[in-house]
């Protein structure tokens, strides 16, 4: 079995913490390893753009907190504001809105809601955004 070797003055890249070890060791352990590739990745993918990673992020939670209601093309689903709330939707972002006679439809992709009256909320599903997908990718039916 290996010497454990000393090190004074190395420091997890990043959590800070002394390392023990290889003396070319860079973080104490997986975890911190894992969170410092992941933090390096985001920075290569969106530089200095962070807020454009964040906004979408919410988008994707928003559209799969409204996927998990169960509302599928031609089915409603009534949930409350507050059950949306603690699944962590954020009502600030969203990708379109409809205007119609009922009222405002705010939607997250193909997923979206009206506001009902006591805090309700109806769900529903277009499918508007897959007949852009399948004519853009083109449909398995065009051979």
């Amino acid at each position: 079995m290996g010497k454990i070797i000393y090190v004074f003055d190395h420091k997890c890249q990043q959590c800070g913490k002394e390392l023990f070890g290889r003396s070319d060791k860079k973080y104490c352990n997986d975890d911190c390893r894992n969170r410092a590739n992941s933090h390096r990745r985001k920075r290569e993918t969106w530089g200095d753009d962070k807020h454009i990673y964040e906004i979408t992020r919410d988008l994707k939670r928003n559209r799969n907190i409204m996927k998990s209601t169960g509302a599928f093309l031609g089915e409603t689903k009534i949930v409350t504001r507050g059950w949306l709330l603690d699944k962590g939707y954020n009502f600030d972002y969203y990708t379109n809105i409809l205007h119609t006679k009922k009222g405002d439809y705010y939607f997250c992709y193909e997923y979206g809601h009206l506001q009902l009256e006591d805090g309700k909320l109806l769900v529903v599903m277009t499918d508007r955004y897959i007949n852009i997908k399948n004519r853009a990718h083109g449909s398995p039916y065009d051979l």
